[in-house]
């Protein structure tokens, strides 16, 4: 019996290595030898949120085969000290082994302090014959150098939106509900490419068996829902009034990529002259931003510039 409380994201997770995208063939192929061979070294998987990281290194910890016993997953958004390195990671090294090698999946790397960074490298080499270190993070420059030369790194790119869109079909498929196309690419285009996010809103807004517009906080973040009907409505004075109202201090670089992946979206530019000629004022207003006094103004006079075009 399904159980209909069950988080969508945890219940169609990929499970097995044939039902992970990867992001490219030669990812794949690496991978894929690291399975063959029942080894792995050090690995670090950096990338944005959401974007399948911790997915892929629990499916490569259960195509190894690894005992239970020889596996500790730590998320460093939690234990991010010193004190966690020196008991619970030393303790856990230092014990015996029932294969061939332990895994420690450190979530959330990045969270971690230099000084306990520092740490971890010298467990790193002190360990190594016994312990494989596998750390996820979403901000690759968090991590010191000597813990990333000593990692086989892999760059999590955002997936393509097609294949997020054929993994959403499958999941509303799998739960029976009918949805618009247009409506489900702007779920994706909302939270792109947080795919976990943009799963939880559709199982969210997924109501008496049909996908809902959202009923969204605009104070929150939520307005590029809106922002998107706006831009292919070519409303350039509203979109202006809706973000320079809505967007904090810590979004306006977030807002110039989402306007530069989005801007084809609107009528007017889906003329390639002008696209490109939108493109550029876009970049113009994205070089002056840590320059001035007020973004505010910088991003209102970027939207009134495209609103003319």
């Amino acid at each position: 019996m399904k159980n209909k409380h069950a988080i969508w994201v945890e219940k169609y997770r990929p499970k097995s290595i044939n039902e992970y995208i990867f992001h490219t063939a030669q990812q794949r192929s690496m991978i894929m030898k690291m399975i063959n061979d029942r080894s792995i070294p050090h690995l670090l998987f950096s990338g944005p949120a959401g974007g399948g990281k911790t997915t892929l290194a629990q499916i490569l910890i259960h195509e190894l085969q690894l005992e239970e016993t020889d596996v500790l997953i730590i998320n460093a958004s939690d234990e991010r000290g010193i004190d966690t390195f020196r008991e619970k990671i030393k303790n856990f090294a230092s014990s015996y082994a029932l294969g061939p090698f332990k895994i420690i999946l450190l979530e959330e790397a990045d969270n971690l302090t230099p000084e306990t960074q520092q740490a971890m490298r010298r467990f790193m080499e002190e360990y190594s014959d016994v312990v494989r270190f596998i750390l996820t993070c979403n901000y690759e420059h968090k991590i010191i150098a000597p813990i990333k030369s000593r990692c086989q790194h892999f760059q999590f790119k955002a997936s393509d939106k097609n294949d997020i869109a054929e993994y959403l079909i499958r999941i509303l498929a799998a739960e029976r509900i009918k949805f618009d196309l247009n409506l489900l690419d702007k779920y994706i285009t909302f939270a792109y490419p947080d795919i976990r996010k943009i799963i939880n809103l559709i199982q969210q807004n997924s109501v008496n068996g049909v996908l809902q517009i959202p009923v969204l906080d605009e104070q929150v973040g939520d307005y590029k829902f809106k922002l998107i009907e706006l831009i292919e409505r070519d409303k350039w004075i509203d979109i202006r009034k809706l973000v320079c109202s809505s967007a904090t201090a810590e979004e306006w670089e977030s807002v110039y990529k989402f306007l530069y992946e989005n801007l084809e979206r609107a009528p007017k530019f889906q003329n390639r002259d002008k696209w490109e000629e939108g493109i550029v004022v876009i970049a113009d207003h994205l070089a002056k931003h840590p320059l001035v006094a007020d973004p505010e103004i910088n991003a209102a006079a970027m939207f009134i510039r495209l609103g003319q075009l």
